[in-house]
């Protein structure tokens, strides 16, 4: 490699490592640089580090991570607490032992504490002090078992299962130790989304290890975690919302990380364009990530090439690609919960509804200050209905903004629908030719008072409850369809049903099912051999996508996250 190719690639990285979304790629010095912090970011911080068992809720990409990790980060520097920073992203890769051994769950709850244990085994590493020699016979177990059940294999179990109350007692005694008040389990990708029984397992034992002196923090999702009959929300854990509302804080804030992650040069070509910044803020919906993904789109950065002055088109370009990306995310949903796909494709027209009624609501306000993109739906919702909300506020498509009553109309539950896609999609109704700043007065000027009012059977139709059936596997013996999600066996031979492994079918998954546009799809299917989500996993330091126009570190490590999330949680 030349002198100038080495300097290209050193930048090329430099910039990769700039647009990292993910808190947990980051080091402890780049999370404190790059982060704007909040007042309300602060007091959730010290709210995870405080007392209490907390439970931190937002959709993908909502900052759970970051906040979790800026909490660890700073226990490890100031003390004060026992801070144990636990991932459990790679839950579903122990998804198989639930239909293969008759003791998953024992398994699964080994799991579950021994994670915490090597958290604890990291702590002492990071302040650079001897671990106690009960510890250290603990943290070796864990080393050998969690990388077993990752794996997909089943190492022997202790002869003495962990359990909550004894490793309750050791985080204590560790605590005692070292001269420090309190131990705080900080919990992230703690929702088992798609695995019903680790879930309510996880809950458990979060229940299990808690006491006066140990506080469990854990990051779930909205809509879909399933929480245990024992666990109490709002009672057992305070709820934390983390999805930050795209308002002038919200704006400020991500004026404020362009400046603290671009260098200057990038930050130079952003100068009089706040406009813009304040279009991708705006349509990010409040989740940084995707900020830091318009962000990059709109330089140039993520296809390889020298960093372009972002333009208008550029950014128009950006936030129609993060709408379907969104939408992308949502359709997931089809493979990871095959059975609830006539729910998914539900959600789908739900959200073409919405906006086709918020474009014509719009079309009536001439005052761009009276634009919304708010639906307000009348209540009662029945459960299949609330089953269709629910998911698609765990992918952001939109998010709950509370009840409101109108007297004799009804009560109604008013949903903000997502940003981009509502701009994508002209929903405002500004015309064919409108300024990026009528955009952003448009969505930063209304008030809780601007709404669509609507009903679910306005929206999918009068027969949509007939339609939203579970799509449940016929008997493999002799083809009789079942008659419930939890049936055992077929009532017609008597044969046992079988349940498909989520995580093995995601492995199988093509590449086309991962939440990428359009182009980048079409470039991964051209220019390489990768066909399933698992060879994307398996692609060692992205040598195949790389060869791919357009694809260049950013993008490579991009898709590679996002693999990762589709066989994860």
């Amino acid at each position: 490699m030349t002198k100038k190719n080495k300097k290209s690639a050193s930048a090329e990285e430099q910039l990769a490592s700039v647009f990292e979304q993910r808190a947990e790629h980051l080091s402890a010095n780049e999370l404190k640089t790059w982060t704007a912090y909040t007042d309300r970011d602060r007091a959730i911080v010290a709210k995870l580090l405080g007392p209490g068992a907390k439970l931190l809720i937002g959709p993908r990409g909502s900052g759970k991570s970051t906040l979790l990790r800026s909490a660890f980060y700073e226990a490890i520097e100031n003390g004060g607490c026992l801070a144990v920073y636990v991932n459990y992203a790679h839950s579903l890769a122990l998804e198989p032992l639930f239909h293969r051994q008759a003791n998953a769950l024992q398994i699964f709850r080994q799991w579950l504490l021994y994670k915490v244990v090597s958290g604890v085994k990291q702590v002492y590493k990071l302040l650079k002090i001897e671990m106690p020699s009960d510890l250290h016979a603990l943290a070796g177990d864990a080393d050998v078992l969690i990388r077993g059940f990752e794996s997909g294999g089943v190492p022997a179990l202790p002869e003495s299962p962990l359990t909550p109350q004894v490793l309750g007692e050791a985080l204590e005694r560790w605590t005692d130790q070292l001269d420090l008040v309190r131990c705080v389990l900080l919990m992230d990708d703690a929702a088992h989304a798609f695995s019903p029984e680790q879930q309510r397992e996880f809950f458990e034992v979060f229940r299990g290890l808690r006491s006066r002196r140990v506080a469990g923090k854990a990051a779930v999702y909205p809509g879909i975690t399933s929480y245990s009959p024992n666990f109490h929300v709002g009672h057992d854990a305070e709820v934390i919302e983390v999805w930050a509302k795209p308002d002038a804080e919200y704006l400020d804030s991500m004026r404020s990380v362009t400046q603290k992650r671009l260098p200057e040069h990038l930050r130079t070509q952003l100068k009089g364009k706040d406009d813009v910044v304040n279009l991708l803020a705006l349509a990010s919906f409040g989740l940084p990530r995707g900020f830091l993904n318009m962000l990059s789109q709109v330089f140039g950065i993520d296809e390889g090439e020298e960093a372009e002055s972002p333009t208008r088109r550029r950014a128009d370009v950006a936030v129609a690609d993060h709408a379907e990306s969104v939408r992308a995310l949502f359709t997931t949903l089809r493979s990871k919960l095959p059975r609830f796909e006539k729910f998914v494709e539900a959600g789908l027209s739900l959200e073409t509804a919405a906006l086709e009624a918020l474009k014509k609501y719009n079309q009536l306000k001439t005052d761009v200050g009276g634009k919304t993109n708010v639906i307000a739906i009348r209540e009662p919702v029945g459960p299949k209905f609330e089953r269709v909300l629910n998911m698609l506020e765990y992918a952001g498509v939109l998010r709950s903004e509370g009840s409101v009553s109108r007297g004799e109309k009804g009560r109604f539950r008013r949903y903000a629908l997502h940003n981009a896609s509502v701009i994508g999609r002209n929903a405002l109704s500004l015309g064919k030719s409108y300024s990026v700043r009528t955009v952003v007065e448009a969505l930063t000027s209304g008030t809780s008072h601007d709404f669509v009012r609507t009903t679910p059977a306005a929206l999918l139709g009068v027969d949509f409850e007939e339609r939203c059936v579970l799509n449940l596997p016929s008997c493999a013996k002799c083809g009789t369809p079942r008659v419930a999600e939890e049936q055992r066996f077929c009532m017609k031979c008597g044969a046992e049903l079988g349940l498909a492994s989520v995580y093995e079918e995601l492995l199988r998954a093509k590449v086309d099912k991962l939440p990428l546009t359009a182009k980048k799809l079409a470039g991964i299917q051209k220019h390489t051999k990768l066909e399933t989500v698992q060879d994307v996993l398996l692609d060692d330091e992205a040598q195949s996508l790389l060869k791919v126009p357009y694809i260049g570190p950013v993008w490579a490590n991009r898709i590679r996250t996002i693999a990762e999330e589709f066989v994860s949680v």
